[in-house]
């Protein structure tokens, strides 16, 4: 059994994640940011710790003892700010100064493995291309605070420790709010994914972001950049598919692309972006495979288990 330290416990990320390290018989030590978070993470039996993730003395003490750090915590911007650049603040501070936070305090008292899920979406735009760590990057200004927090990682290694960033896809499934927005627009007739019919979305199942980070931390030796994604990446057209199959439509509309391109501004023009993410490294170093090929196979296991559309 190990001790592991979770930032955003809380979230859509860290409540399946600290599942499956129970689960696997590791202890969890969660940070809490009040009350009401503590509560929730004693709830599903972790234990947790206050302290400000800023505060590098709070920090030092909070990780002494673990054997992996996973720094998980984001505060994505609301869909009606995301176009305000000032709305992304605190989720920068969190990717860039709260990883160089965790990783001085992990050199610091000992920790052997830091582990941060970085984001795919970071790559330029490949076409029909796979797409792979060591890629072509394309940040615009909200992404670049997940390069910042990469390259943390990378100094935690330089160091002698063990750093492993893992680009996740867009992560969707039962724990996500940012999913059960899709369903209500599909419900609508529309489909919540932007972009050119040929362009390919990365994507990868909650569940399946939870196994990768418990073989993240259970793989003897990983360290370095790999990719988290589905097997098989699907097209926005294809997405459209599978949408109206689960809102029981014949057809949704997909908004126009030079529309969402105007509506939402430069720093998020990622999301029209043809992003053909492969997971294969990742399943090869670690021996982690998704239990959800793809997005088809997710969104219809979301309609058997009865989520509203």
């Amino acid at each position: 059994m190990s001790r592991l330290f979770v930032t955003g416990g809380t979230g859509a990320l860290g409540v399946p994640a600290i599942a499956h390290l129970l689960r696997a018989g590791h202890r969890v030590v969660a940070l809490a940011t009040g009350a009401a978070s503590a509560a929730k993470l004693r709830a599903v039996g972790a234990e947790p710790v206050a302290g400000p993730v800023f505060d590098p003395a709070a920090m030092a003490a909070a990780v002494r003892g673990a054997d992996a750090i996973l720094h998980l915590a984001t505060r994505i911007a609301p869909p009606a700010s995301a176009r305000r650049r000032s709305a992304w603040y605190a989720n920068d501070r969190l990717r860039r100064d709260g990883t160089r936070v965790l990783v001085d305090a992990a050199l610091h008292t000992g920790v052997s493995t830091v582990v941060y899920p970085s984001f795919a979406p970071v790559y330029a735009d490949g076409g029909s291309r796979w797409l792979s760590y060591g890629d072509p990057v394309a940040p615009t200004d909200i992404l670049q605070s997940t390069l910042d927090a990469e390259r943390e990682v990378d100094r935690f290694t330089a160091a002698g420790g063990r750093g492993v960033v893992l680009r996740m896809a867009g992560v969707y499934g039962r724990h996500s709010p940012a999913t059960r927005d899709v369903l209500a627009l599909a419900g609508k007739g529309f489909s919540g994914f932007a972009g050119p019919a040929g362009a390919y979305q990365p994507l990868v199942w909650d569940e399946d972001v939870a196994a990768a980070l418990l073989a993240a931390v259970e793989t003897r030796g990983l360290s370095g950049g790999y990719d988290v994604a589905d097997d098989r990446p699907l097209t926005r057209a294809e997405l459209a598919v599978a949408l109206a199959e689960v809102a029981g439509r014949r057809s949704v509309r997909r908004p126009p692309t030079w529309l969402v391109r105007a509506a939402t501004g430069r720093r998020m023009s990622f999301l029209l972006r043809s992003q053909r993410v492969s997971n294969r490294r990742f399943r090869e170093a670690t021996g982690w495979a998704p239990a959800i090929p793809d997005a088809a196979t997710g969104l219809r296991s979301l309609r058997r288990s009865g989520e509203r559309v």
